[in-house]
């Protein structure tokens, strides 16, 4: 099955369910539900696994420009996890927040101001990073020669993007095309139930096998599945 509009799929459903044809999800009483409904079974689906890789996004860190905390930076709104941190095209390793602040704190203030009174050091790019509340990053050092403050378009992530939707007709959700046809099972079956007050115990089956399938083969890349250790990524919101 190729990927399909909210409207494509509400028309299936409404077809299905013997109902007034809509060309529009605001047509009629019945499609405005309907779409509603493919709304959750769409977030009910790809909120079943917290890592799904069509949500893998690399992108930027924002940049605060704070010459106040120059090493600060946060994790752009919309995302959801973060996997792993590039500056300046180096890996930054995380650290735990303990381990993080007892290795700031462990560093002593230099008379040339290499490294400050915080224990933040000021001539290099940075090594370590961690975050104490989910939103902010803190990095360990940056390079005052060069800039005065952590750069966004040198600091790189990978990581999970929140799904996102918009009620529209047109509107195609971020799926797999192998996916849809679990999503529309998943749809149609509630309707029958919520709107026609009917089991339709066929495509609540095909739904279960389809949300199986994809659980365990979620990958398209062979070896796609990630090593990295998985306790230091960050879920947010």
């Amino acid at each position: 099955m190729a990927k399909l509009t909210l409207i494509e799929m509400v028309q299936s459903i409404l077809s299905d369910m013997d109902s007034d044809e809509a060309n529009s999800i605001s047509d009629t009483t019945e499609a405005t539900q309907v779409a509603e409904i493919v709304r959750t079974a769409y977030f009910k689906l790809v909120t079943s696994r917290d890592d799904w890789p069509f949500l893998r996004t690399l992108s930027n860190l924002t940049g605060l420009s704070d010459t106040d905390n120059p090493t600060l930076m946060e994790i752009p709104s919309g995302v959801n996890k973060v996997y792993w941190i590039k500056y300046n095209k180096k890996d930054v390793t995380y650290l735990s927040p303990k381990d993080f602040k007892d290795l700031i704190d462990g560093r002593e203030e230099t008379d040339d101001g290499i490294i400050n009174a915080d224990g933040y050091i000021t001539n290099a790019d940075p090594t370590y990073w961690t975050t104490y509340d989910d939103t902010t990053i803190y990095f360990d050092s940056y390079d005052s020669d060069v800039d005065t403050t952590l750069q966004q378009s040198k600091a790189e992530f990978y990581g999970i993007q929140v799904p996102s939707w918009t009620h529209e007709d047109t509107f195609i959700p971020t799926l797999p095309e192998k996916m849809f046809p679990t999503l529309l099972a998943d749809a149609k079956s509630t309707s029958f139930l919520v709107l026609k007050q009917q089991a339709n115990d066929k495509e609540e089956t095909y739904a279960t096998k389809g949300r199986l399938r994809a659980q365990n083969s979620a990958y398209r890349a062979d070896n796609a599945e990630p090593t990295y250790n998985q306790n230091i990524n960050y879920g947010r919101r």
